[in-house]
């Protein structure tokens, strides 16, 4: 009796030790699959971290992408005041061409005021342009720069108000230099916040990685390891029922 009991107990070590290998596969098969090392119970303080990592690079990012929607606001609402300085300077250019309106007939003279009248249509109507329906140039906007919804209240408002005649002109042109100051000052700020968001995604998402992602190597060494374990422990259960039918064979 004690030469069956020990051969059935042989046989349970044996089944436990190939179940306790399967599952190590098991294991093994899911991260690799998966590519998540934290997968059947593996480091679930770590998982957390890592999730948490994650979602805050990924929010970077976001924070980033709004930035360049600053940028991209900013850029052009300084094309816009550089086409307006262009009109501007045409203004004076022609207010000082008609200081000589007594050497130029009534055709000529016409034709000073109808390019300023064109010029002054253009500079409005460029001065109203908007970017997804925001004005670009009648307000300064505020626009987030963080993860926490940080505002920085960026560009100008101009105020400009075309006219015919240099002293027009030259107030003009003096409003749309520190417009485009402005502008330049708040695109610089902008490049700073969005690159530092760059840098803190890509950080983010390298720590998470380091943390959760499979390593590949060990993942398939431990695949290989049980494996071997599954089929040895496998080849034990038959030699343990074998022997059990050996004592058998005996007693009969």
């Amino acid at each position: 009796m004690t030469s069956v009991s020990n051969a059935a107990v042989g046989a349970f070590l044996a089944g436990n030790a190939a179940a306790k290998a399967r599952h190590g596969m098991n294991e093994a098969i899911a991260r690799l699959s998966t590519g998540v090392r934290s997968m059947y119970g593996g480091d679930a303080a770590g998982a957390s971290v890592a999730h948490t990592l994650r979602a805050e690079g990924r929010s970077a990012m976001a924070a980033a992408r709004n930035v360049e929607d600053g940028i991209s606001f900013l850029q052009a609402g300084e094309s816009a005041l550089l086409e307006i300085a262009a009109l501007a300077t045409r203004l004076r250019e022609l207010a000082v061409q008609d200081l000589n309106a007594d050497f130029l007939d009534a055709n000529q003279e016409a034709a000073i005021t109808a390019e300023e009248n064109a010029i002054l249509a253009a500079g409005n109507a460029i001065d109203n342009s908007a970017l997804n329906g925001v004005s670009m140039l009648t307000a300064a906007m505020a626009f987030t720069t963080d993860l926490d919804g940080g505002l920085s209240t960026l560009g100008a408002a101009a105020g400009i108000t075309l006219a015919a005649g240099r002293a027009n002109a030259d107030t003009q042109l003096g409003k749309i230099a520190k417009a485009l100051g402005s502008m330049a000052a708040g695109i610089a700020a902008l490049k700073g916040h969005q690159g530092n968001l760059y840098a803190l995604s890509a950080n983010s998402e390298a720590a998470a990685a380091r943390i959760q992602d499979t390593d590949f190597a060990r993942s398939s060494a431990n695949l290989a390891k049980f494996s071997i374990l599954n089929q040895s422990a496998m080849a034990m259960v038959a030699q343990a029922n074998q022997a059990s039918s050996a004592v058998l064979a005996v007693l009969q």
